[in-house]
């Protein structure tokens, strides 16, 4: 069976002029996300996004080389929003935070963003949405390493968002905020971004893959390939009860229709792996809300422990809409552990990532999940991670993975990028 990422890369770097042009026309419709991080699944057959964090944590797990290379990218991301919004000069950023201050990782992961950002030549505070009787307390956040961050209540002025030292060109959001956002964010006057509407109180990962789908189809009819080796066969099922036997049901025929489908398609590829999907939550993040089958009726007699797991999300919100999506095995070992790569981008360029890995799950497994390990992957080291013999030959045969993984997180920041000016038209 021929590895899709030879394929993919070879036709990528023979198309480059073309895509090239094709990335540039899109970025005239839409603007990716300030940063994100997408999680990338390689079963060697094909290689897809499964998930798209507009407000990514994890800057901690990005290699020290990476995050030097970083500030200057951030820095142009920053001179192009200049232009963009208007605005003369954007000295000074002010970052909103999640709410919890207790997890020392977290508070590492907002130590490295906020010096990687003033390495790019800004001023960066961090602020928080106080609640009452809380307005004037500053948070101490401790790092795993002996750091400590100082977060101050933000308040609203004039229209503008500012803290006791801080008067920010812009607001940079690291808070998914799924419990709904403070409304203050409405009437602000600074450029918010990722924009506030795209929380987790109103994403929807249905809107995302099918942007991301529509998109990597685009992509592979330029380059030439079967659209099967990037895109990620995703149905969304609405009001769902997972307590409710007609709503299992409804759940089950769906995933029944996706796992022939996935079967019919391996079988004429000749891939021996088993059909599996996911079932996840249509909101949220933290690998929450989420189950792996193979076989219909594991949903139709899901267990006590299964219906209360997939009952609830972050936060303990209530699921309400799930996705049935196409299960990707990862294919891709570190040290023999199943792993799977995170890539972090600013706008559209890449800026570093770090490898995901579980020993106590399988290949098919939702590996964002007890137990999981992060393991920090310089860019330049991608290809040396490739298995003997997956080698391609010229120029590609050392940026494989770069090419292949780095176009798919490309393609997945511009799917976001649409979701963005969808919900900024709505709002």
């Amino acid at each position: 069976m021929i590895d899709a990422k030879i394929e993919i890369a070879e036709n990528i770097f023979k198309n480059r002029d073309k895509l090239e042009k094709w990335y540039c026309d899109l970025a005239k419709k839409v603007r990716p996300p300030f940063y994100s991080s997408i999680d990338i699944r390689d079963a060697s057959f094909k290689v897809a996004p499964v998930d798209a964090n507009l407000y990514p944590a994890g800057f901690n797990n990005i290699c020290t080389d990476d995050q030097k290379a970083a500030g200057p990218i951030f820095a142009e991301n920053i001179k192009d929003l200049e232009m963009h919004l208007g605005i003369s000069q954007i000295r000074e950023i002010l970052i909103i935070p999640e709410g919890n201050t207790k997890n020392v990782f977290y508070a590492d992961n907002l130590y490295f963003l906020k010096s990687i950002l003033e390495s790019s030549g800004l001023r960066v505070n961090l602020g928080w949405y106080p609640i009452a009787g809380d307005e004037t307390e500053v948070f101490n956040l401790a790092t795993s390493f002996g750091e400590t961050l100082f977060a101050e209540p933000i308040s609203v002025k004039e229209g503008k968002i500012c803290t006791a030292s801080s008067n920010p060109d812009l607001i940079v959001l690291n808070n998914d905020f799924s419990l709904g956002y403070p409304k203050l964010l409405d009437g602000v006057s600074q450029p918010i971004l990722p924009t506030h509407l795209l929380g987790w109180h109103s994403r929807r990962k249905s809107r995302h893959f099918g942007h991301y789908n529509r998109l990597a189809e685009e992509f592979s009819t330029l380059i030439g390939v079967d659209p099967f080796l990037l895109t990620v066969n995703t149905v969304e099922v609405e009001s769902v009860n997972f307590d409710d036997a007609t709503s299992r049901e409804k759940m089950a025929a769906e995933s029944e229709k996706m796992l022939t489908s996935i079967g019919e398609k391996y079988k004429s590829l000749g891939i021996d792996d088993q059909p599996a999907v996911f079932i996840k939550s249509n909101m949220g993040t933290y690998g929450m809300g989420i189950m792996t089958i193979r076989d219909p009726d594991e949903i139709r007699n899901a267990n006590r422990r299964t219906k209360n797991k997939m009952s609830v999300g972050k936060n303990k919100i209530h699921i309400e809409s799930v996705v049935i999506q196409e299960g990707i095995p990862t294919h891709f070992k570190f040290d023999g552990i199943s792993a799977e790569p995170v890539i972090y981008l600013s706008s559209h360029k890449l800026i570093g990532g770090f490898l995901r890995t579980n020993p106590e799950r399988s290949n098919m497994d939702n590996l964002n999940s007890k137990g999981m390990v992060f393991k920090k992957l310089c860019t330049s080291d991608l290809d040396k991670l490739l298995a003997p013999g997956s080698k391609a030959s010229g120029e590609v045969g050392d940026r494989i993975l770069e090419l292949t993984y780095g176009s798919i997180a490309r393609i997945s920041a511009l799917a976001a990028g649409f979701e963005i000016l969808e919900s900024t038209q709505q709002g």
